[in-house]
């Protein structure tokens, strides 16, 4: 018996968000002890990608894992994700979000950006 695990494999079945946070703003009330401020995001590209985890740690109680995430470069866009920059996406149900350590061109004609995600 032969049993194909490709069978519904994508080349991207992920949602990914590049986003810059601006500044945080004082709540409306004025509350600055029980209110919660708020931050403007900006999104910079919404896309198909992959993510891989490639490593993961736990020192003095902080938890730092890294991912490779790759998307499509369609075209002669200019695809205008920098290092700094946050990525979330929800993979499956497990939620990714860290800061694009750095971007460059995959071998395989897309992009490949370089996550790192720490919470303490």
């Amino acid at each position: 018996m032969y049993i194909d695990r490709d069978i519904n494999a994508k080349e991207y079945p992920f949602r990914g968000t590049f986003y810059i946070k601006g500044e945080e703003t004082l709540p409306d009330d004025g509350d600055l002890f029980g209110g919660t401020s708020i931050s403007e995001e900006t999104i910079v590209l919404e896309t198909e990608c992959d993510v891989t985890e490639t490593s993961r740690a736990f020192s003095a109680g902080a938890i730092t894992a890294s991912y490779d995430v790759y998307f499509p470069h369609i075209g002669d866009t200019i695809i205008d994700v920098q290092r700094g920059m946050i990525f979330r996406c929800n993979t499956d149900g497990i939620n990714v979000s860290g800061i694009v350590v750095s971007v460059g061109v995959s071998k395989l004609g897309g992009i490949h950006a370089y996550i790192k995600s720490t919470e303490v």
